[in-house]
């Protein structure tokens, strides 16, 4: 079964300051930097073990122009790694010679919300069963593990939703999208476990309690309610989501007024497709209901979840796989698990990378650091459980400790950086002691700075042109009525004042 896999990059709105959300010191938050090598990379890696058929990296088309130029370095060395394979004779995922490496298109997304793009933009290029992936998971989970869980999903569930337990402490739980996660784990039943509903933490808070609807307790009489089960952002879809997400008019779906014996040809939009679903399964008579695809994906596969027990008579279902807690599953769309991430891949690569700099004598350099290239480091200076990139300049007697150092960063002597993330061409004074901060790009820290625990930013000061026209057009329109309310012809002098 030949995947379609679709790798969705945000904005990162939640990795301000160090992504394009904020001024233009930013990057694409798909080429955040983990360990030195850009975040979708390990995204690809982990499609590559999948075997899918074709990825599609989907992005805005002023992101799209950077993510491509970034990856002509990747792509290139994966293509002479799979012209070394076929020389040598290797044998790919499944044991099979690899002709030539996946293919990877560049999707531009005209649209706001990722539910929008995927009715209005992927819909016409699935081609048969897909999965939708986030650019931001680092996870040692191999994806044979999904895909075996998706295989042996129910007849009824059009698609299965990945969720995972954040086992780390590291991780500040305040900043995570914590959620409400209603489901069914079908215990009394040969049935696989499937998503129910699902509640924002700022929901229930505001009503002060957790209100399941009666439709679903007569359904699922015993449903589960977890708060500790995290959204992963990974989708497995079957090919007939398509037709129940196409907008009216171009579907395939049958509603519930159509006759078992219409003689009518239901036309298809994907007809001329090739590649299409399991052919063992018993194909569903979907039942068209309005779904608003303008929103996030989170909520789209909420409604979906939802119409299993909404309507009277029966709906497709949507899965849900829990990830186990022995494999580590990492996603870096908050700060502080983007700090994990980095720290996470240190401790796995630290037996395989070692510090690209030529360091001084008397440096400490630990086996779990990463130094980019060109970069420069002073006598006396200890690295340990951190990350460098390139074209770095550290100065004397330095202390870094499981911090994130972007590009181009220069730090003076005598600095001390625990749990620190610096953005690219910023610059710490002398003598400065930072804990568990964020310096945002071209930052300038002065000397003998003391901070711990903030976020070091700059000040943007913005006018729209409208507010200054709009004062100007109100300033000329008060002007104008005063005048006009006092006429010096009307008025004569009768030579009081004189008196």
């Amino acid at each position: 079964m030949d995947l379609q896999a679709f790798i969705l990059c945000g904005n990162g709105r939640a990795l301000t300051p160090f992504t394009h959300t904020r001024g233009e010191t930013g990057l694409v938050k798909a080429l955040l930097p983990v360990a030195n090598r850009h975040m979708i990379e390990y995204v690809l890696d982990w499609c590559e073990q999948g075997g899918f058929g074709e990825i599609g990296i989907v992005a805005s088309t002023e992101d799209l122009e950077e993510i491509q130029e970034a990856l002509r370095s990747y792509m290139e060395i994966r293509k002479r790694q799979y012209e070394l394979l076929a020389q040598h004779g290797g044998t790919g995922v499944h044991g099979i010679a690899p002709c030539q490496p996946i293919p990877i298109r560049f999707v531009a997304a005209r649209h706001d919300t990722t539910g929008a793009i995927l009715q209005q933009e992927l819909l016409p290029r699935i081609k048969g069963d897909f999965v939708l992936l986030p650019c931001d998971f680092v996870t040692e989970v191999p994806p044979q593990i999904f895909i075996d869980q998706f295989r042996n999903r129910d007849p009824d569930n059009l698609a299965m939703a990945v969720k995972y337990r954040n086992n780390l402490d590291s991780i500040d739980k305040k900043q995570l999208d914590v959620s409400y996660t209603v489901y069914s784990e079908n215990n009394d039943s040969v049935k696989q476990p499937v998503l129910l509903d699902s509640y924002s933490k700022e929901d229930v808070d505001k009503s002060k309690y957790l209100q399941l609807r009666s439709h679903l307790l007569w359904r699922y009489p015993n449903p589960s309610v977890s708060k500790k089960l995290l959204d992963a952002s990974i989708y497995f879809c079957s090919y007939e989501l398509t037709e129940l997400l196409a907008p009216l008019g171009l579907t395939t779906a049958r509603s519930e007024t159509e006759s078992d014996n219409d003689d009518e040809p239901i036309i298809s939009i994907h007809k001329r497709q090739s590649i299409q679903p399991i052919r063992f399964r018993v194909k569903n008579r979907l039942v068209k209901d309005p779904i608003n695809c303008d929103k996030s994906l989170y909520k789209l596969f909420r409604d979906l979840a939802r119409r299993s027990w909404q309507h009277s008579s029966s709906r497709e279902t949507i899965g849900v796989f829990i990830l186990p807690s022995l494999g580590s599953f990492i996603r870096s769309n908050v700060l502080s698990a983007y700090m994990e991430a980095n720290r996470y891949m240190l401790r796995v690569k630290s037996t395989l990378f070692a510090a690209q700099a030529q360091p001084s004598l008397g440096n400490a350099i630990g086996g779990d650091s990463v130094v980019g290239a060109n970069s420069t480091i002073l006598e006396r200076t200890s690295i340990k459980l951190s990350v460098l990139g390139k074209n770095c300049q550290i100065g004397k007697r330095c202390r870094i400790v499981g911090s994130v150092i972007l590009d181009n960063v220069q730090i003076e002597d005598e600095c001390v950086l625990e749990n620190v993330i610096v953005g690219n061409f910023a610059k710490v004074g002398k003598k400065c002691k930072l804990t568990n901060s964020y310096i945002e790009g071209s930052y300038i820290v002065n000397p003998k700075t003391i901070v711990k625990g903030e976020t070091l930013t700059h000040i943007y000061l913005e006018e729209s042109d409208e507010s200054a026209g709009s004062l100007e057009t109100s300033e000329e329109e008060e002007t104008t009525d005063y005048s006009e309310g006092y006429d010096d012809d009307e008025f004569e002098d009768d030579g009081l004042f004189e008196r």
